[in-house]
């Protein structure tokens, strides 16, 4: 994609392309959580999966150097962090990915960790 190339070599986009880049990894990366979470061989009884101050920072018109919060907020309590870049990168960007898979990678092997030692039969 066009502008993702333009966005890793420092070229400024518009505001609102970098908030609708932003708001499409954002969305991605948590429905990618949900598949994960969905293929899990365990119990969940809630599923509450949200972006810490996501509202707020959705609508930032620039790259931020910062992380961004996905909380998991059902037994156990997970969340991962997300650089923003990878965030507006994500999935086209095969370093973003990378980086967003492992971080998923690793929430779900906590849930299902805590799943497996809680519903042991």
């Amino acid at each position: 994609m066009e502008s993702i190339t333009a966005l890793k070599q420092g070229v400024p986009l518009p505001p609102q392309k970098l908030i609708d880049l932003r708001s499409k990894g954002m969305h991605t990366v948590r429905f990618e959580f949900i598949v994960r979470l969905l293929r899990l061989n365990t119990q969940i009884i809630t599923l509450s999966i949200y972006w810490e101050d996501g509202r707020e920072f959705l609508q930032i018109p620039s790259v931020q150097n910062a992380q961004r919060k996905l909380v998991y907020a059902s037994q156990p309590r997970v969340h991962g962090l997300f650089d923003d870049m990878a965030l507006l990168c994500y999935p086209y960007d095969s370093d973003a990915k990378g980086k967003v898979d492992t971080e998923l990678d690793r929430m779900v092997e906590a849930i299902g960790e805590y799943g497996r030692n809680t519903f042991r039969s």
